[in-house]
């Protein structure tokens, strides 16, 4: 059986938000967060919401007596 890859709505329902105040930080024209702190902390937040959204299941392996 092969492993899916799960996807966990709760995380996508947190990705959201984040990514839009993600692009409002981000500014376009020089490629900076306008504040360079929050920026990375969103960025960092976003990713691990996307990493989790994404993670593949684990089998659950049952015992047969």
């Amino acid at each position: 059986m092969k492993n899916k890859i799960g996807f966990n709505i709760i995380f996508a329902i947190m990705a959201f938000p984040i990514g839009i105040a993600l692009l409002r930080e981000f500014d376009f024209q020089t490629f900076t967060f306008k504040r360079t702190i929050l920026g990375i902390i969103y960025l960092v937040t976003f990713i691990a919401c996307i990493f989790l959204m994404l993670k593949k299941k684990k089998k659950n392996k049952e015992k047969s007596t």
